[in-house]
């Protein structure tokens, strides 16, 4: 491959114009198609497969109108007044509510009692909507959000939780990530010594974005795009697009000083470097697309956008980043650096292993090679620190209870909690099937009572009559009284006829819910639970939900127990007294539990299949067997820090840099991991490959070890810096997820690039000494012969 990828640099850097035009209208194409197929992103969470969805799947069939958004604006009175003072406010707020577009009912605390609490301070507008949960367009969470700041006017405390509150991340890129990319700027700038060629790979990298992100929404129509997608593929383009672009121009310039001309410099970067940079891409795009194993189609969305946007960001870099350096010319570099580039092209070319390289990395390298034993272990008891807290790793979804402090939802949650209990926030949905249909006699249970009470009336507007007969003494009390009974007679009839439909109705209606009411009140009787109320029932009475309120709250353990026990199959018969009744419980706690469950047994088959496959890339790249084993054991423990810090940020909360600390996000690790791996052997590669190219060439291990680690670390180290700046940069978004993601890899990528890769690995290559380029002979006749750096050499000895 790497005499097409030394052609693809000569063609790029030589035609230029055509290069930078051919991604033009790549763009234009694909900016055309998003506009036209793009629509808004969806915060719903389907998890295929688990009971949780399967009783949400279950509900969308026997009830449509279930799966609809839906929200609260509660309402909080001041000191020493109730809700009931502000009655004409609430309801006048509720009734503008129902006219917005996209709501399809707010009902009023006046017209629901139970919305109300016992102390007449708290209350809730229960808001329905016509979009599905998740996907409630903008427009509809800005009117409402705008008549709740009215209503704030009138000294009441509103807040609004639920699919009414528009949670989408807020720019893809802020004030943060933009800080992220200067800092990017500035680390590009040192390393490569001018801002011409340090504003290359910020370019390469936006244009790489920019492609990623309209090739995305082009599919908006076909693919259902989590708001956190697009978020996480830009954090990925920008941070991946300007380190390969960095590599690449870094050894342009290295073959600029070793006497190259500029057009086969440009195609010697793109052979060696350039192709480092696919094989690198490779491993992210294997361990990013493999979350398609875990079967969540969110995540799937995410893993494979995030897996295109590396394809694309590798791809500029072999393709656009030499034709920008056709632009460049000699203008590229400054300084110093330009008269050494003349002096060294006046001179011709000269091997890089007879430059000098004993810069501050060399020294490094020297010093490490002299004591690995003692900088091992201090390694490795740094990381140990910063992973301590791993073990109490805690999983969740992200709720309103771990919103931030400062935002109406959460202040929502807690109104709500205060006033309804704990588990008002986390109700459990129970789809009860295999009910006895509705009979006769449950239809006679309702109609008997109804019918007494209908005949009482009759019976005491008929006393009455003979009462007032009992007291007659005037001929004009005679005649009212007979006008009065005529009256009654004439109306009699259809008064009752009238009487007879209402209880007939009232009979067809309350009926169906008779089997289900008797469930619910054995359900009662059970101390964790506090409320238990019918939900929905079809109209045979066979199928129906029930409404359970734990005493709980969601991120309860009690809770977690509960959904047990409503899902053993003696709950079932004992609470029915039948074989053929069903229950299928969901709701957000449920849903957390049964992710927890799937991520849990898909982690052992996704880690086995990322790192099967990027070890035999290694194997192929390196041709060892020992270097890709330490390359795997290296990034287990970027894990183990990576997650350590991430408990005690945002789980404990040290630092205040999580504004409400809680569990973290289920989905994080799992992505966290696929990222970092994928990262981490971008550093593998970059790194042991100068090692490896100065074996070959040497045949002495440890001069092998600290000339490789001299050419490669530099690089590394700015590649690495340029990572964390990206990720730490998306820290400051307001949204909890892609905080932790960006802190968490940002955290992975410090360890990784400068304790694991850049101390770790170059003491154990040291101990390894020559056995970690053994490689068995069976396997060395099967591996093909490919060189990471593009161009084979021979090394001077193998002893």
């Amino acid at each position: 491959m790497g005499n097409f990828l030394h052609k693809l640099g000569n063609y790029a850097f030589t035609h230029k114009w055509q290069v930078v035009s051919i991604w033009v209208v790549v763009m234009a194409l694909l900016g055309s198609l998003a506009a036209m197929n793009m629509k808004p992103t969806s915060n719903a969470i389907s998890i295929p497969g688990t009971q949780a969805q399967k009783a949400i799947d279950r509900m969308a069939e026997l009830f449509p109108d279930a799966g609809k958004g839906s929200g609260r604006i509660v309402v909080a009175s001041p000191e020493g007044k109730t809700v009931a003072d502000f009655t004409p406010q609430i309801t006048s707020l509720a009734d503008e509510v129902k006219k917005v577009d996209g709501v399809s009912a707010a009902i009023s605390p006046f017209e629901n009692a139970s919305a109300i609490s016992e102390d007449k301070t708290i209350a809730y507008v229960q808001v329905q909507l016509k979009n599905e949960n998740g996907s409630v367009p903008t427009e509809t969470t800005e009117a409402i959000e705008k008549l709740v700041s009215s209503a704030r006017a009138n000294n009441l405390t509103v807040e609004v939780g639920g699919d009414i509150i528009n949670k989408a991340p807020g720019e893809i890129l802020g004030i943060g990530e933009a800080a992220g990319v200067l800092l990017a700027l500035l680390v590009l700038a040192m390393t490569l010594g001018s801002l011409l060629s340090a504003g290359m790979p910020i370019v390469t990298a936006l244009v790489a974005v920019g492609v990623s992100m309209a090739g995305l929404f082009s599919l908006g129509q076909v693919i259902d795009i989590s708001a956190t997608t697009p978020v996480l593929a830009v954090m990925l383009g920008l941070a991946v697009g300007i380190d390969y672009s960095l590599f690449i121009i870094s050894k342009y310039r290295s073959y600029l000083l070793e006497g190259y001309g500029y057009k086969e410099a440009a195609g010697k970067s793109i052979a060696t470097a350039g192709n480092a940079v696919i094989f690198a891409a490779a491993t992210v795009v294997i361990a990013l697309s493999a979350l398609t194993i875990v079967q969540i189609p969110f995540m799937s969305t995410m893993g494979l956008a995030g897996a295109a946007t590396i394809a694309v960001a590798a791809v500029v870099a072999v393709t656009l980043v030499p034709a920008l350096l056709g632009f460049a010319g000699s203008r590229i570099f400054r300084g110093k650096t330009k008269i050494a580039i003349e002096k060294a092209q006046a001179r011709g070319p000269r091997d890089a292993h007879t430059v000098s390289h004993k810069t501050i990395w060399y020294r490094w390298g020297e010093a490490i090679t002299r004591r690995p034993i003692t900088i091992l272990v201090a390694a490795i008891v740094l990381i140990g620190i910063v992973a301590l807290p791993v073990g109490k790793l805690h999983l969740g979804l992200p709720t309103d209870e771990h919103a931030a402090t400062s935002s109406t939802e959460r202040k929502a949650y807690d109104l709500l909690s205060r006033g309804f209990g704990a588990g008002f926030n986390g109700p459990l949905l129970v789809v009860v099937e295999g009910l006895p249909a509705v009979s006769e006699s449950d239809k006679e249970a309702i109609r008997a009572p109804l019918i007494a009470q209908m005949n009482q009336k009759i019976a005491e507007q008929q006393a009455s009559f003979a009462q007032r007969a009992a007291s007659v003494t005037t001929m004009e009390e005679a005649a009212s009284l007979q006008q009065d009974i005529a009256a009654a007679q004439s109306t009699a009839e259809s008064k009752k006829a009238a009487a007879e439909a209402q209880i007939e109705s009232a009979v067809s209606q309350y009926a169906k819910y008779n089997q289900l009411k008797k469930i619910a009140d054995k359900l009662t009787d059970n101390q964790d639970i506090a409320q238990v109320q019918p939900a929905l029932v079809t109209d045979d009475g066979t199928k129906g939900a029930l409404q359970v309120i734990p005493r709980s709250s969601p991120s309860d353990q009690k809770t977690l127990d509960l959904i047990e026990y409503l899902r053993a199959p003696d709950t079932m018969k004992n609470l029915s007294g039948s074989d053929t009744v069903s229950f299928a419980v969901t709701g957000s706690t449920a849903l957390q539990g049964d992710i927890n469950a799937k991520l849990s047994s898909a982690l052992p088959e996704y880690l086995a299949v990322v790192v099967g496959l990027s070890l035999v890339l290694l194997v192929v790249a390196f041709r060892s067997i020992l270097v890709p084993i330490k390359a795997t054991l290296g990034f287990l423990l970027s894990v183990l820090a990576m997650f350590g810090a991430m408990v005690a940020v945002f789980q404990w909360g040290w630092f205040g840099i999580a504004d409400a600390p809680g569990p973290i996000v289920s989905f994080i690790p799992i992505i966290a991991i696929g990222i970092l791996f994928g990262l981490a052997m971008d550093y593998e590669f970059f790194l042991v490959s100068s090692m490896h190219e100065a074996y070959q060439r040497t045949g002495d291990a440890k001069k092998a070890v600290i000339s490789g680690f001299g050419l490669g670390s530099k690089v590394v180290a700015a590649a690495g810096a340029i990572m964390v700046a990206i990720f730490a940069g998306f820290i400051t978004n307001h949204d909890a997820t892609i905080q932790t993601i960006g802190f968490g890899l940002a955290v992975g990528i410090l360890i990784d690039a400068f304790v694991v890769r850049m101390t770790i690995i170059p003491a154990v290559m040291t101990l390894l000494g020559k056995s970690a380029w053994w490689l068995p002979k069976w396997l060395d006749r099967i591996v093909p012969h490919i060189s990471i750096e593009g161009e084979e050499t021979s090394p001077k000895s193998k002893k």
